[in-house]
């Protein structure tokens, strides 16, 4: 069979953007674009209007140990179940968002110390993904990062951003046991436990 997984060949010239305007202002930013854009046919598509939710560029890195074959996973409220009346205390990788000038992997190795007191010693790019492309600007930035977990864990965060932060270090058989029986239900963590199953024999 022949392989189609080939990206067409798109750029800004394919987008003919009509307007683009803020409609909402908190933490992030809602933006509302009107657009058309190159159909597959070739033909252009008729107007399109779509709510994009944006806060900005996001780092997200998993600390691994090779001695200990374990993983250094965080637990924290999130706002997200409130929308669907559930109360969301997640088990996530290490976080947080991009600053002006940082590079994604000074995010990574700020936020493994103020989120868990955690040193990366090496840091290995994963990928970079859209999280939820339908209606979410977030660029995703992904690591696994190589630490010394011995010691590691307790309770974190930085007050002024209103963090409460439990740091665990458990076995990656384990954590990758909990991607399968719901008690990981955060899809950033879930793609960074699989790809480290499979690729750990790397970063020995």
């Amino acid at each position: 069979m022949e392989s189609r997984l080939v990206p067409t060949p798109r750029s800004l010239a394919d987008v003919e953007l009509q307007s683009r305007d803020t409609i909402g202002q908190g933490w992030g930013k809602i933006e509302r674009f009107v657009f058309r854009h190159r159909r597959h046919d070739g033909e252009w598509s008729e107007e399109v209007t779509r709510d994009v939710y944006t806060i900005g560029e996001a780092v997200n890195v998993l600390p691994y140990d090779p001695k200990l074959d374990a993983v250094l996973l965080i637990e924290q409220f999130r706002a997200c179940g409130l929308a669907w009346g559930e109360a969301t205390w997640l088990f996530e990788v290490v976080a947080g968002m991009r600053g002006e000038e940082e590079t994604p992997e000074e995010v990574a190795r700020r936020e493994a110390i103020e989120e868990a007191e955690c040193r990366l010693t090496a840091l290995h790019p994963v990928s970079t993904v859209w999280s939820s492309p339908g209606g979410y600007g977030e660029r995703t930035y992904l690591f696994v990062g190589i630490a010394s977990l011995e010691g590691v864990g307790g309770i974190h965060g930085l007050a002024h951003e209103h963090e409460d932060i439990r740091a665990v270090v458990v076995p990656l058989a384990e954590a990758h046991a909990a991607t399968q029986d719901g008690r990981i239900r955060d899809a950033k963590t879930t793609l960074l436990i699989q790809w480290l199953m499979l690729n750990k024999s790397q970063l020995a």
